[in-house]
């Protein structure tokens, strides 16, 4: 995009309006730069490719297909959402602030790849369709805030990494929610552990992802038995003045 076309988007964005985009590129070109303040970006399903510098202020973009952050440029995600449907490839700066990355259905596709090293400070992926995201064998992506991965029923949200057999790493430091997915090649082992439900899959290469502890119902005798345990440790452990007479 020329700098023209740029100054013209900024001075739409700081009124607080939407920018629509047409299926292709909007490029922030190296030595531009692009503030959306408190205005919101929506993008109709263009690739968003910066190589200079992209703030997105309070509320952020939409409706992005491919973002790619080029070794000159630098996203500063303030603590806006910033939503894309395809791939997030960085090779450049991405200072996380508070914001939201989110990865959803949309824009005719059912894969999406992150490519990179990535700061998160909350990444949220979420399918109804079984949607496939991929990160890059051997890379690393932080998740300081809240990670949240959500597929449907039916339709699993599936995890992996772009080289079968081979793990890319997550480390979340913040929390995690996970509903639906189907997870593979994914170490987590470097933050907190992944909680699973019992309606995920837990495939090889993934460390760090467990399944909650179940407790068994305990059948009537058990449960009897358990009762009377119970009561012979609080009898055991009362006052003297306070336990039963062993006369009576």
């Amino acid at each position: 995009m020329k700098r023209t076309a740029l100054a013209a988007a900024a001075s739409i964005i700081a009124l607080g309006l939407a920018l629509p985009a047409s299926a292709g590129n909007l490029t922030v070109g190296a030595g531009s730069t692009l503030d959306l303040g408190t205005g919101i970006l929506a993008l109709g399903c263009a690739d968003l490719d910066v190589a200079g510098t992209l703030t997105a202020g309070t509320v952020g973009f939409t409706g992005a297909r491919d973002v790619a952050i080029a070794p000159s440029g630098i996203v500063n995600g303030g603590s806006a959402t910033l939503t894309l449907t395809g791939d997030w490839d960085n090779a450049g700066t991405f200072n996380a602030g508070t914001s939201t990355v989110q990865m959803v259905d949309g824009c005719a596709l059912f894969s999406g790849v992150v490519t990179g090293n990535n700061s998160f400070a909350n990444l949220a992926i979420s399918t109804t369709t079984a949607k496939q995201v991929s990160f890059t064998a051997g890379s690393t992506q932080s998740v300081t805030g809240l990670l949240t991965l959500l597929g449907a029923v039916g339709n699993r949200l599936k995890i992996r990494s772009t080289v079968n057999g081979s793990a890319a790493f997550l480390n979340v430091t913040g929390t995690s929610s996970a509903s639906f997915i189907d997870i593979q090649d994914s170490n987590a082992l470097a933050g907190n552990d992944i909680s699973l439900p019992t309606n995920s899959i837990k495939g090889p290469n993934t460390p760090g992802w467990l399944f909650g502890v179940v407790v068994p119902l305990l059948g009537p005798v058990a449960m009897g038995v358990l009762a009377l345990l119970l009561m012979a440790s609080g009898q055991r452990w009362l006052p003297r003045s306070t336990r039963a007479d062993p006369a009576l």
